[in-house]
């Protein structure tokens, strides 16, 4: 009798523990879940904030020159370390509005001027991506590789629907290279800077 009581006292014991298992696994699921949760929507706050702090940077831009170099400077404020450009397409070319890095005085804008050409910055201008220094190698960019060791640098186009009209350039030293989420956050704001330049322009346009 004795041991036929244990064995029901075994058996409750193996179904409590069961139970608590798979209770245990569901709530580290649901944990994980609620974590995973959060941590998205702070990226997409941290974006939402960091868009709206750029745009409002641009509100009191009075003309191509001065959005151009707000456009610059918010992308250093935002990643100190490196640098940016924004490359223009024009009938002529491509021009090119660059701040650089603290310390980082070797890349001027005449090397942008050589290692690209209107090609490429039509090309990258197009894509609906961000451009990796490898995509643009790829699309011809003829930087020496004594510099490109360097660097660490993408593209953010400037593009909509297949129209390009340029692209911001990061880059930053390559012992420090660019993050994923810094540049997300750079390409969350192309389509307003875009827009803005495109309003410059209109507004300067000559009237016939």
């Amino acid at each position: 009798m004795s041991q036929k009581r244990n064995e029901r006292a075994l058996k409750t014991i193996r179904q409590m523990r069961f139970r608590q298992e798979k209770q245990a696994k569901k709530i580290d699921i649901l944990c994980r879940d609620m974590v995973s949760a959060h941590t998205q929507f702070s990226q997409k706050l941290a974006v939402l904030t960091f868009a709206a702090s750029f745009y409002e940077s641009l509100l009191g831009c009075s003309g191509l020159e001065e959005t151009l170099h707000r456009t610059v400077e918010q992308v250093r404020a935002h990643i100190p370390h490196a640098g940016a450009a924004v490359f223009l397409l024009d009938s002529g070319g491509f021009d090119v509005h660059l701040a650089k890095p603290d310390g980082q005085e070797h890349v001027e804008k005449t090397h942008f001027q050589a290692w690209f050409n209107r090609d490429i910055v039509h090309q990258i201008g197009q894509t609906n991506r961000i451009c990796t220094l490898a995509d643009m190698l790829q699309m011809g960019l003829m930087a020496p590789p004594s510099a490109l060791k360097t660097l660490s640098a993408a593209a953010v186009p400037l593009g909509r629907l297949g129209h390009g009209i340029g692209f911001i350039l990061i880059y930053c030293p390559a012992e420090r290279p660019l993050q994923d989420e810094d540049l997300s956050r750079i390409a969350a704001v192309a389509a307003g800077v875009r827009q803005a330049i495109l309003s410059c322009k209109s507004t300067t346009a000559p009237t016939a």
